[in-house]
């Protein structure tokens, strides 16, 4: 074996290419909805939010808001849409390449797509809320219907092929299952009292998962919403009390296995869950310290704490980059 030659320049190219192929093969079928195995999960990129550092905290720092990054560690804030304001509830594409955001530049909510590096913005849609397929084709967003009832539809990433999936009742906060055969969402009233459903992504087969709870925290019945599954075989969303205060859970896509992981006492929220592309970390935003914030925490509540301080849009929204390297492929399963 010691006397084995050496590849040569052109043999260590050769074998350079197919690694590179053999990747690429790997990281296409994963954003195409095809398991290629543990090895192709990805790892945790940047975080993206919004906020507007001169203004006072609030739903109307919205208005002047762009979008901003970090890295995972809280560090390293670097702005990443400019121009006209109103830029918010960022969502990362599944290939990790683009960002779509909500904006409010032409006076009426749109959905907006840009690229990682800040380049490249072209608008989509008017909606709200938008949240990517595993593929990376379609959109799941938030839009009035012809009765001003907010309703979730589904759109190409090009603009074309728009379909409204719901129709009674208002819906909104779309978010697809990992396989992209399911979206859950929220659905209720006016008032903001309502549940979180899964529906197939074609808009049939409609079915509960959570049932309004009746104790000391909520004794008029909680409500549940925000869900976000996308990167995680469970769900994660919040429950309590709208409009007011409430904590996160997690459940099974069954609507079983419900769990609490945060705990802190009324009137402090905790909301807003997002998942890490690893599936072992959960964003979410809290004013548990008097203040809006960003916190991260593990996926089973452990490890509690807060990310970035001092945030003057509210809701945040976090959105947490997907990341296909040669390194995460020679990464063991981060679940």
């Amino acid at each position: 074996m010691g006397n084995a030659r050496q590849p040569t320049r052109k043999g260590r190219y050769i074998l350079r290419a197919a690694t590179f192929t053999i990747l690429s093969v790997s990281f296409v079928a994963r954003i195409s909805g095809e398991s290629v195995g543990e090895s192709a999960k990805p790892s945790n990129g940047l975080i993206a939010f919004a906020d507007a550092p001169d203004q006072r905290a609030g739903p109307q720092a919205t208005q002047y808001a762009q979008i901003y990054t970090i890295t995972p560690d809280g560090r390293n804030r670097k702005q990443l849409t400019t121009g006209e304001p109103g830029n918010f509830f960022p969502a990362w594409s599944p290939s990790g390449e683009q960002l779509a955001f909500v904006s409010t530049r032409n006076q009426k909510h749109e959905i907006w797509i840009i690229d990682s590096t800040g380049k490249n913005e072209r608008f989509i849609t008017s909606g709200f809320l938008p949240a990517w397929s595993p593929d990376g084709r379609q959109l799941a967003i938030t839009r009035p219907d012809a009765k001003g009832r907010r309703q979730i539809w589904i759109i190409g990433v090009d603009g074309r092929g728009e379909k409204q999936l719901t129709s009674e009742g208002l819906n909104h906060c779309p978010t697809w299952s990992p396989k992209g055969d399911k979206i859950a969402y929220w659905s209720g009233d006016e008032r903001g009292f309502g549940q979180v459903w899964v529906m197939r992504s074609d808009g049939t087969q409609r079915r509960q998962l959570t049932r309004p709870q009746k104790n000391e925290y909520t004794p008029d019945g909680s409500s549940a919403n925000a869900p976000a599954w996308l990167f995680s075989e469970q769900i994660v969303y919040w429950s309590g009390i709208e409009h007011r205060y409430g904590q996160i859970w997690t459940m099974n896509p069954n609507g079983s296995n419900q769990r609490q992981l945060t705990n802190e006492p009324a009137p402090a929220s905790s909301d807003n869950p997002t998942w890490s592309p690893d599936g072992k970390k959960i964003l979410f935003d809290t004013q548990r310290r008097k203040r809006p914030e960003i916190w991260v925490m593990n996926s089973d509540g452990s490890d509690q704490r807060v990310l970035v301080s001092d945030v003057k849009v509210i809701p945040m929204r976090t959105s947490w980059q997907p990341v296909f390297s040669v390194e995460s492929y020679n990464k063991p399963d981060l679940r």
